[in-house]
């Protein structure tokens, strides 16, 4: 039993952001983000403030098209690569930096199987799920059940993300539709574990407005990540 909760709960903590996520193959569809889009988000753990700058660049690979989504901020850069037409994950490269250390990380996808069915999804490892829930189907889907790729678990989708009703965000004195997406677990343990709620954009592309969630372990400070601009060339 000890065993299992602790499966579950470092399985549930790196979803909400401890570790690193990257996608398989998905259900998922092209939000049509415009090349050279740019999002400034400010990010709030108790009494410290971040800033984090988003921008995406639209590439091409032989006859497929990519996003390259680049997010900086003081303690940690990104560049994820993901698939235009489906969002499927491409690469992850990640620099954090500490004050004793900085540590980069390069992650590629290589021969990828297709692994979900009509509302599932497997991952081979935890963490930009805000990126790609962009391109979630929205009124199409209500509800998507996440697992993990390991051997003796080839059933288990302990995690889920579901679409709850559209909700009117006020922000930067403006009013935005938004699609509230609830990432969380099922079963037993879903009681035990804070829910993690993202609010989209209902127009395309889909952009993030908000987020509220654990900033790490469950019983971590929340985190709120709301949105300060966002622009695109003329």
């Amino acid at each position: 039993m000890k065993s299992k909760l602790m499966l579950i709960f470092l399985t549930y903590s790196i979803a909400v952001g401890v570790s690193d996520l990257v996608y398989a193959e998905t259900l998922f569809t092209d939000p049509n983000i415009p090349n050279g889009e740019t999002i400034t988000y400010v990010s709030r753990v108790g009494d410290k403030v971040l800033t984090v700058v988003e921008k995406v660049v639209i590439k091409k690979e032989g006859e497929k098209e990519l996003y390259e989504i680049s997010s900086r901020s003081n303690p940690l850069d990104r560049t994820i690569v993901l698939e235009k037409d489906t969002m499927a994950i491409v690469s992850v490269h990640t620099v954090r930096k500490y004050q004793e250390v900085t540590l980069d990380s390069y992650l590629t996808v290589i021969d990828e199987k297709e692994q979900f069915g009509s509302d599932k999804i497997k991952l081979a490892d935890f963490t930009i799920m805000n990126y790609l829930f962009r391109g979630f189907p929205f009124g199409k889907l209500e509800k998507l059940k996440i697992g993990s790729y390991r051997e003796e678990q080839k059933d288990d989708y302990p995690l889920n993300v579901t679409c709850k009703k559209r909700e009117k965000i006020e922000i930067k004195g403006r009013s935005v539709e938004c699609y509230k997406l609830e990432l969380g677990m099922d079963g037993f343990w879903g009681r035990f574990f804070p829910k993690t709620n993202m609010w989209y954009s209902v127009e395309p592309p889909h952009y993030l407005v908000r987020y509220k969630g654990q900033s790490g372990r469950p019983g971590s400070p929340k985190r709120v990540v709301e949105l300060e601009s966002y622009t695109v060339p003329e």
